[in-house]
């Protein structure tokens, strides 16, 4: 035998033993060499059969996998020159370790996109499968070459939010997932349903000294209706058909530049319960969890050739959307048509309603700001549906989408990165740029407030630190505490190295805390936070889930206990006390004289109150309608 003649030498050798030629040959002399090729990238895992089952007597039996995230079994034994037996897209990502249980024959795989899988050894037919968040990278990629400027790949942060359907948050841009969309369940820290949105060819280069890596798709953006029955995504695909999408070369290993274009694709989804659903005519391998949604509706470039998607939002209802590109210069309204059959079956299908070309005085603040990039809200609804606001660098226009009639605009000192509506019982705009914070009411004009309230106020963050950022920015909705106007924002400070996440209480302008305990829902996390996402509110409790850069999920909660921790990674939050948490006091009223530029810094303090203004009564809340109402008329 090979490894005991090789045993016998190195045992030898260590002991300082003469070893007779005569009876042991030098295992070089008795090593027979053999090479097959199929793998077009390099092997990344390697494992023998046991002889037993289907591969009785077949010693030589050997698997391999690789970056292709294809299984493959060679029988070397039988003098093959090519496999015996494959099995295809065993996973998102590829195959970096193979494992073989030599008494049941049973052959488990772990793949770059953190999912464990095992498979029956005689008949290959996998039995179950785990899958955690996708965190690693299935390859470098090549590097980007437009405008005679070289530059790195940026595919947005990592999109998360809560599906209105399965309570779980939903995932998208993954490193280790492109092109996919998962449901994952922070209880049982795996992933629990999976849709494809852009499917990819894993096996991109021909030559890996040659050629460069193609970029994977990327789900860009990702909206939900509030009933979660209605669902967009934005796409991109890099494509070697140079007719289409915008032009790119990517530049290899040797320098050697390659045309490429990027396409950008929206598609829409319709959820279809069991009754509903038409019978799926792919086949799925035992452990697959696809979702039940159906694509009604999908267009490629949907803003030009050239066009680039750069901000999407829903109405709640679900029934309009809208699209932002910075190269187009212009925002799409797309509408959704139900029809139904004569038998009751229901026909959806999405068009574009209108374009509007950007405003004159807005035509260059969109493409010269440095915030329309992926993972940034820069356009949004409010809580009824029927006001639609759209940024312009540090301008924010209101507008009535059902005639595509501007209503209002409003100004900020800075460019803006986040946009949201609060509730429909509190018509306020929650504001985000680089560092500051800011509440706003869409009444207000051009330096001037119309709102009788004054209650516009904002924060600037930079306290923190000189480079701290506001990285991600939600309001609670229309729950418990989203209807007191709570929302929560996480700051990144210290170049990323640590983040601070807070729960605002807007009408008190400053950390809001547990009602009975007094708790503070401040913490401070390491690493740099990519987006949040309100798990669950009781009472005055609450939990946030956030998600890492790295693709670490922590679990923020305050006032809420539970028997067991609901993430296998728990947040390194720290324990604070109401005289260590910054209050968030706006210093001075809002300045109501117009054209005047206004900037209300706040700084950490111990101990404070915010101003409050006072009023002889309380006004009655307003809807968006009064506000397309009273805006059309100003």
């Amino acid at each position: 035998d090979v490894f005991d003649n090789v045993a016998t030498f190195l045992n030898a050798q260590k002991n300082g033993q003469h070893v007779d030629q005569q009876q042991h040959q030098h295992p070089e002399a008795i090593t027979v060499r053999k090479s097959v090729h199929w793998h077009a990238n390099p092997v990344r895992a390697l494992a023998f059969l046991p002889d037993s089952g289907r591969h009785k007597g077949n010693s030589g039996s050997v698997i391999s996998g690789g970056e292709e995230s294809v299984l493959v079994t060679w029988q070397l034994d039988r003098d093959f020159h090519r496999p015996s037996h494959f099995v295809s897209r065993v996973g998102q990502g590829g195959i970096l370790h193979t494992l073989c249980c030599m008494h049941t024959g049973k052959i488990v795989v772990f793949c770059s996109d953190n999912s464990v899988q095992c498979f029956h050894g005689a008949n290959y037919d996998r039995l179950w499968t785990e899958q955690g968040i996708a965190s690693m990278m299935l390859h470098e990629e090549g590097v980007i070459k437009s405008n005679e400027k070289q530059h790195g790949i940026k595919k947005g942060p990592i999109l998360m939010s809560k599906d209105p359907i399965t309570g779980h948050p939903v995932l998208a841009n993954l490193p280790g997932a492109p092109g996919m969309v998962h449901w994952y369940d922070p209880k049982s820290a795996s992933v629990v349903g999976t849709l494809e949105v852009a499917p990819y060819n894993r096996v991109s280069r021909r030559d890996p000294r040659v050629d460069p890596n193609i970029p994977t798709p990327a789900v860009t953006h990702i909206a939900i209706g509030q009933d979660g029955k209605d669902m967009i995504t934005v796409d991109t695909v890099w494509t070697e058909n140079t007719s289409v999408g915008r032009e790119y070369s990517l530049v290899g290993p040797q320098g050697d530049e390659t045309p490429m274009s990027v396409c950008t694709s929206i598609k829409f989804y319709s959820f279809s319960d069991a009754k509903g659903r038409k019978p799926d005519q792919r086949k799925h391998r035992h452990g697959d969890v696809p979702m039940n949604y159906e694509l009604v509706s999908s267009m490629a470039s949907p803003h030009g050739r050239e066009g680039e998607v750069c901000a999407l939002a829903m109405s709640p209802n679900g029934e309009t959307a809208c699209t932002l590109s910075r190269q187009e210069d212009a925002f799409r309204i797309w509408s959704k048509n139900t029809t139904y059959s004569p038998t009751g079956v229901a026909s959806v299908m999405w068009k574009c309603l209108y374009k509007v070309k950007t405003p004159a005085g807005y035509a260059n603040l969109l493409s010269q700001s440095n915030c329309a990039s992926p993972g940034q809200n820069l356009v949004a609804f409010s809580s009824d549906g029927s006001v639609l606001s759209v940024c312009y660098g540090s301008r924010v226009t209101l507008w009535d989408h059902t005639s595509a009639t501007l209503l209002n605009s409003l100004s900020s000192a800075d460019d803006i990165h986040h946009l949201h509506f609060l509730t429909k019982d509190d018509d306020f705009l929650l504001m985000t740029s680089e560092s500051q914070v800011a509440i706003k009411s869409p009444f207000g004009g051009a330096g001037q407030s119309c709102y009788l309230g004054n209650d516009e106020w904002s924060v600037d963050m930079s306290a923190y630190g000189r480079d701290a950022k506001v990285s991600s920015v939600i309001p609670f909705g229309d729950g418990s505490m989203g209807a007191k106007g709570f929302f929560a924002v996480s700051v990144a400070i210290d170049n990323g190295a640590e983040t601070v996440v807070m729960v605002v209480n807007r009408s008190e302008r400053g950390v809001a805390c547990v009602k009975d305990s007094g708790s503070l829902m401040y913490w401070r996390i390491k690493g740099a936070v990519s987006s949040l996402c309100v798990n669950e509110c009781i009472g005055s409790g609450v939990e946030l889930l956030a998600i890492t850069e790295d693709c670490r999920m922590l679990s923020l909660n305050v006032g809420i206990h539970k028997a067991k921790s609901v993430l296998s990674l728990k947040s390194q939050s720290t324990s604070i006390s109401q005289t260590q948490a910054p209050v968030l006091q706006v210093g001075s009223a809002v300045d109501s004289q117009p054209m005047k530029k206004r900037k209300i810094s706040t700084m950490p303090r111990g101990k404070g109150k915010a101003r409050q203004f006072e009023t002889g009564f309380e006004f009655p809340s307003l809807s968006g309608k009064f506000i397309t109402s009273f805006l059309s008329r100003k």
